[in-house]
């Protein structure tokens, strides 16, 4: 008797905690996606505000303060959660975000492409961020709709 009511006790136990867990896992996907949308959004409006002449010292905070009062409210929000680092590369820029506790890439966007381009966080086997590594990623022309392969060798340490 003591044997099956342990037993039923130890499925109690790991039958809540595994339905524990499933919530918070569709929580932090909902999360990201709301980061992704942000990082789309807040591309646009730099992109119709700069063409393809981004400043040469252009920066996450200039950054958050151009898009603050452009994009909706939560989306700022939820950028402003994270860690955004933003190399200006002339005709366009490239946004790295990373983890605040963590430390760790978890998004990558280059602002000339309609869509993220580095959803780390969502596909991890997908990229090799150790230095040295090469991203090798499909880009679609936005003036023809060619694909070509972008090639980003990281030297340093992102």
């Amino acid at each position: 008797m003591k044997n099956h009511v342990f037993l039923v006790l130890l499925l109690l136990v790991v039958v809540s905690s595994s339905s524990f867990c499933a919530p918070l896992s569709e929580v932090q996907k909902r999360e990201y996606g709301v980061l992704e949308s942000a990082v789309t959004f807040s591309s646009d409006k730099m992109i119709g505000e700069y063409g393809d002449a981004i400043p040469d010292g252009f920066s996450a905070e200039k950054f958050m303060e151009f898009v603050r009062g452009r994009i909706p409210k939560d989306y700022y929000e939820t950028l402003k959660k994270y860690r955004l680092e933003i190399r200006p590369k002339r005709s366009y820029y490239l946004l790295f975000i990373f983890d605040t506790l963590s430390g760790s890439l978890i998004l990558f966007d280059y602002s000339c492409t309609p869509e993220v381009d580095g959803p780390v966080l969502l596909e991890p086997g997908k990229y090799d961020l150790n230095k040295g590594a090469r991203l090798i990623l499909p880009i679609k022309l936005p003036q023809n709709g060619d694909t070509c392969n972008l090639c980003l060798t990281l030297y340093d340490k992102i």
